[in-house]
């Protein structure tokens, strides 16, 4: 029991359906321009040819607004490192003035402090005299008066020693504190 038709016979293919037959386009007014098949197409041209540019067009900003900014960072970049190395010189120059002044002091010191041992060492050589003399029962009191001269003359320089000591370790605290 199959429901399906049978199959055609082979041969040539079968006539169209039997009905009305198909209508032939209208013919065009006479005089008239024949309809142009081809005018919706250049619009799709010119819409393509816009579309192309306005791409290229918005790359071309896109490239030189980002060159543009790259060179400002370039620039900004370039004057902060100008900035640190102008203060890192000034800094440098700040400190190059204390120790400087560092040294000074420290000679100064150095040389107050020679003085004073220097002249420590004319007091003893001449206390050393002044007591080898009473030993062999001379009079001294004629160098007592030297003696005391050199004394004093020590004490001085001593004094001068220990303000110029003082002046440099303050100049010393001052660099350790920067």
């Amino acid at each position: 029991m199959s429901t399906t038709p049978p199959a055609p016979p082979p041969g040539p293919p079968s006539a169209p359906p039997p009905g009305p037959p198909s209508a032939p386009p209208p013919a065009a007014a006479p005089g008239a321009a024949p309809p142009k098949s081809g005018g919706s197409n250049i619009w799709l041209i010119l819409f393509i040819v816009a579309g192309v540019l306005f791409v290229g067009a918005l790359i071309f900003a896109i490239i030189s607004f980002t060159g543009k900014s790259s060179a400002e960072d370039d620039k900004d970049k370039a004057q902060k490192e100008l900035a640190s190395t102008k203060n890192e010189l000034g800094t440098s120059q700040g400190a190059g003035q204390i120790l400087g002044n560092l040294v000074t002091t420290g000679a100064k010191s150095a040389d107050d402090l020679k003085a004073c041992t220097d002249s420590a060492r004319t007091v003893q050589n001449q206390a050393i005299d002044v007591l080898n003399q009473k030993q062999a029962g001379s009079d001294v009191n004629s160098q007592i008066d030297g003696l005391n001269a050199a004394i004093d003359q020590n004490t001085s320089l001593c004094n001068t020693s220990q303000q110029s000591y003082q002046a440099f370790v303050d100049a010393l605290n001052k660099l350790q504190s920067k």
